[in-house]
């Protein structure tokens, strides 16, 4: 075994921002905390890294970890992510090897959950559409259609950290939440306050504002394809801060352009940045994109690399 332990921190503008306030946390573990590119060449100061020293990998979500990878570093025992998704880490290479594999879970429900209530407020009042009248210099109340809250049902699909924050927001403004999960959610507490209902199909058929929040994964990808999106009521919306692949923009744009849908707010899209040429969610007038900061705050900043950092140091030293 290698005389030092070295955790590789691979670098994008937050991971380098955070490298001086984790290097000495991981020093009072006994690890070395180091910032290497993707070749796992250093971009700090602190010399060359042997591949037998590492021990940990931090890997942000534009670093994709695959087995090749893995493979570099003979005694890597853990990669953590500072975020939710594991999506560019091949979790399933990782197992084979003996790898653990940690994230930051939960460490952003709160945030998430605002920016979701945020943006079904903005759909319910119909903001997306008012705002690209006034953009066009047409001063028209008559293309809006707002709703009150208390006649306003939304659609969680998935029942997880943060779809549980949101049902007391919801249900304090005085709205109806119906709610889709894989498995039973009686024993939260929040439940008392929703309706479960047995199917996606239904919460689809009876939310005014639909809202995503389960992973992505081959069942789910294109959930909200063609079919479920005419399944939908009229003039009802769709909120996404999950993951980008769930939704099929093409089928999503085709919905609110024929007037079906009265629009969309889409925190997150199946590449990033994306295609601006390409992408069928850009440029529609009623789909409001923001660019995946559904997460972010001050806070949440450290707390998700506190997490990751916390599980990294749990496995070595375990």
């Amino acid at each position: 075994m290698p005389t030092r332990h070295v955790v590789l921190l691979f670098p994008n503008p937050m991971s380098v921002e955070q490298f001086p306030r984790l290097a000495p946390v991981f020093a009072d573990e006994g690890l070395d905390l180091r910032l290497v590119d993707h070749g796992g060449d250093p971009v700090d100061d602190g010399g060359q890294v042997e591949a037998g020293e590492v021990v940990g990998i931090m890997a942000p979500p534009a670093s994709a970890i695959d087995a090749a990878t893995m493979d570099r570093y003979p005694n890597l025992r853990v990669i953590s992510t500072p975020s939710v998704g594991q999506d560019h880490i091949d979790v399933a290479a990782a197992r084979e090897r003996g790898i653990a594999v940690g994230n930051a879970k939960g460490y952003n429900a709160d945030e998430v959950a605002e920016y979701a209530l945020t943006a079904i407020l903005t759909l319910v009042k119909d903001l997306p559409r008012a705002t690209a009248g006034t953009r066009a210099h047409v001063w028209d109340v008559g293309r809006t259609h707002m709703r009150m809250l208390s006649e306003t049902t939304v659609g969680l699909v998935g029942f997880g950290a943060v779809a549980r924050r949101m049902v007391p927001m919801l249900v304090g403004l005085g709205m109806r939440v119906v709610v889709w999960n894989r498995s039973d959610i009686s024993l939260y507490p929040e439940a008392a306050d929703v309706s479960s209902l047995p199917t996606t199909a239904e919460v689809v058929r009876q939310a005014d504002v639909l809202s995503l929040h389960v992973a992505l994964t081959d069942q789910t990808r294109h959930l909200v394809d063609a079919d479920l999106l005419a399944l939908m009521k009229p003039d009802s919306a769709i909120v996404n801060t999950g993951r980008g692949g769930l939704v099929d923009t093409a089928a999503l744009r085709d919905a609110v352009e024929s007037g079906h849908l009265r629009g969309a707010v889409l925190d997150v899209l199946a590449d990033e940045p994306p295609d601006w040429q390409t992408e069928p969610a850009v440029g529609v007038d009623a789909i409001e994109l923001t660019p995946h900061m559904a997460w972010l705050s001050e806070g949440s900043r450290n707390r998700g690399f506190d997490t990751a950092a916390r599980a990294i140091v749990d496995a070595v030293g375990a």
